[in-house]
């Protein structure tokens, strides 16, 4: 061999080497985080652990986040852009938006108790008003006006009005209501809670006592920022008023 020959050969080798690395690197890249996304996924882990979510749970999202930065990353991607910081990537993982379908539905007792205290507040307030207008009106509306009749009333009203927002949502597939069937439920249910409120109004006596009209206002004043609470509270946003 000659000197030229043998001087050659390491340089080869080195650039043979560098070759097989270079070829190497896509695989290593494509299997492996970079130190930011992997120390972003330690303290994901991290801080999932401190949370009550289930060991499967944790271990579905890991993989299914780990998965999708080692197809990422490789376009310059962190994990930072695509989840935001760690914290808001657990709050999205531990308490995840709701759909307006599965929102509704889940709070169905909350939107029925908020259209039963602005049925009952419109009532206390119209009776309250009859109260002073003279006894004439409050005689008329015997029984109506009853602190009972109004709670059932309101209470019936609240749930009907809640089940047919409900009703009316359109469904997960994004389906809508046809416009008649919207008619067709609203209308009866119109007339349901209206057979209820002329039973209620049947009602005398002890057991459907008629308080004084300033009652009856002081009452609608309180429910009025009982629901202004409410609706903050729950984010309410399916109610009549």
């Amino acid at each position: 061999m000659s000197e030229s020959e043998t001087s050659k050969t390491p340089r080869n080798a080195a650039a043979g080497a560098k070759q097989v690395k270079a070829a190497e690197r896509p695989i290593h890249e494509a299997t492996e985080l970079t130190k930011r996304n992997a120390e972003y996924m330690r303290q994901m882990r991290k801080s999932l652990d401190a949370t009550s979510l289930t060991g499967e749970r944790k271990t579905a999202v890991l993989d299914e986040m780990t998965a999708t930065l080692l197809a990422e990353q490789g376009r310059g991607t962190t994990a930072r852009q695509l989840y935001g910081t760690v914290q808001e990537r657990t709050e999205k993982i531990v308490n995840p938006k709701k759909t307006p379908v599965e929102r509704q539905k889940a709070n169905y007792w909350v939107t029925a108790l908020d259209n039963g205290l602005m049925l009952f507040m419109i009532f206390c307030l119209m009776y309250g008003i009859m109260g002073f207008i003279g006894n004439n009106a409050t005689k008329n509306s015997a029984g109506a006006n009853g602190i009972t009749a109004i709670l059932i009333t309101s209470a019936i009203g609240g749930l009907g009005v809640a089940k047919l927002f409900e009703y009316l949502m359109p469904t997960k597939d994004g389906k809508k209501v046809s416009l008649w069937k919207k008619i067709a439920w609203s209308v009866l249910a119109i007339i349901v809670w209206m057979l209820v409120f002329t039973t209620m109004s049947m009602i005398q006596g002890p057991l459907n006592p008629v308080l004084p009209g300033i009652a009856y206002l002081i009452i609608a004043v309180v429910v009025f920022f009982v629901r202004m609470w409410l609706k903050r509270r729950f984010n309410i946003t399916t109610s009549m008023f």
